[in-house]
């Protein structure tokens, strides 16, 4: 259970290295090798100036035992929007290594997939053997390729062309106690004319902070293929003594759209990247995300639009909420390609302080290799406005219900991004941030 120094390596005799048919086992030994080879990413080399890699680094992988009690209310709970059709599906997935899938009789009628990464690369080897590690392999870095050799199940979504699923599918993962490691993955293919909502959402993990943290390194890969339509909510509500690793990468081909909104609440360290690729005429992005820090947490997060295709858009907004000493480091990249020309894109993050001892680092970048573009970018860091404050109280509202309305005002158009039935559950944490300030 011992934590991972920088000179660990993966034994060639780890059982995930096993899993799955010879050529799954084959990309698994080469991203190990990968792995074994890459040092630990250097302290203060870009995406890394803020957080030490060396914390993302433990032995142990979670142990396939019974679920605590708040994750078996919570899956009651999805079971009843479920029955009640307000789920197209219901997938658990406890520590990457019992995943389970509900109420998709519907769904396999009309065509859709989605089960397991391991019978799917059984089943379904055509879609998933072009597909995985397309996206999110061994060039990312060391800790994608430590996801893709020691990841031990995941889940596989497929839509088919020209298929609507009218209601979001919800993912929900459980991390394991302290000490734990896990690695799970998603892989979903959405087809041309295509449409799908999907809620991923990660919990769990350790509360005890006297004790060795939970990991978790996910990696999360999308296809939409021509004219789809995807929208991608990312729920991170880890306990309060877990570290959180996560990649994101989607690809979206000419005409599609694709709606992402990342959402970090819990954790320790949480440490997420997400990124589209534009790779069509007239495919669409849009990234709209939050985080609300407190006590001792940090984040660092990064975003990627690569406009690797002409007359494409992309708009990114990021909105950052801290009180006590929590820390967060943002970087967000545009890079638009010589030959993408014709290209919009836009990129915000506004930072929020509600406390003296909090800090945020925002660092926007634009990598444009053409003129034939229209692009901005703007970053904001400060307290609550003053003259804010003095309006409301002018009126009778006392300093604390200003200051909660405030900031509720702040991130509304983040929380109207969010389904429905997830909107009333994130606004309860957004409350629970809020109380004491």
């Amino acid at each position: 259970m011992a934590k991972l120094d920088s000179e660990y390596t993966i034994p060639d005799l780890a059982p995930e290295l096993q899993r799955g048919p010879t050529w799954l086992q084959s990309r698994r030994q080469t991203l190990r090798e990968k792995f074994n080879d890459l040092p630990l990413p250097p302290r203060g080399l870009h995406l890394w100036r803020y957080t030490d890699p060396s914390k993302f680094m433990q032995a142990q992988t979670a142990e396939a035992s019974a679920t605590g009690s708040r994750f078996a209310d919570l899956i009651e709970q999805e079971r009843k929007h479920l029955s009640e059709s307000h789920l197209a599906g219901l997938v658990t997935d406890f520590a990457g290594r019992d995943i389970k899938a509900l109420g998709v009789e519907k769904l396999a009628a009309k065509g859709v997939v989605i089960t397991a990464l391991s019978d799917a690369v059984e089943s379904h080897l055509d879609l998933v053997e072009k597909h995985l590690y397309g996206l999110i392999g061994s060039e990312m870095g060391k800790f994608e390729a430590m996801n893709g050799a020691l990841w031990n199940d995941g889940i596989f979504v497929y839509v088919p062309d020209n298929t609507t699923v009218e209601q979001p599918l919800h993912l929900l993962r459980e991390s394991g106690g302290a000490g734990s490691a896990q690695f799970p993955r998603l892989l979903v293919v959405v087809g041309r004319n295509a449409e799908l909502t999907i809620i991923d959402e990660y919990g769990g993990g350790s509360a005890d902070k006297k004790a060795d943290p939970a990991y978790s390194n996910g990696a999360v890969e999308i296809y939409g293929l021509e004219d789809s339509r995807t929208r991608y909510v990312s729920l991170q509500r880890n306990e309060a003594a877990t570290n959180s690793y996560l990649t994101h990468r989607a690809k979206i081909a000419s005409g599609a759209s694709m709606l992402t909104v990342p959402l970090a609440f819990g954790g320790a360290l949480s440490k997420q990247n997400f990124g589209v690729i534009l790779n069509g005429p007239g495919a669409e992005s849009n990234m709209y995300g939050m985080l609300f820090g407190s006590g001792r947490q940090h984040f660092d997060n990064h975003t990627l639009h690569h406009h690797a295709a002409g007359k494409t858009h992309s708009n990114i907004d990021i909105k950052v909420v801290l009180r006590d000493k929590a820390i967060s480091a943002y970087t967000g990249l545009i890079r638009i390609d010589e030959t993408a020309q014709t290209c919009e894109a836009y990129q915000e993050n506004r930072n929020l302080l509600l406390s003296s001892g909090t800090k945020a680092e925002t660092i926007p970048e634009l990598e444009i290799l053409n003129e034939d573009v229209s692009c901005s970018h703007g970053a904001t860091v400060g307290p609550i406005d003053p003259i804010q404050l003095f309006y409301l109280m002018c009126r009778g509202i006392q300093l604390e219900a200003a200051q909660r309305m405030i900031v509720s005002g702040f991130v509304v158009p983040t929380l109207n991004r969010v389904p429905q039935d997830m909107r009333e559950r994130i606004t309860r944490f957004v409350d629970t941030r809020l109380e004491n300030v």
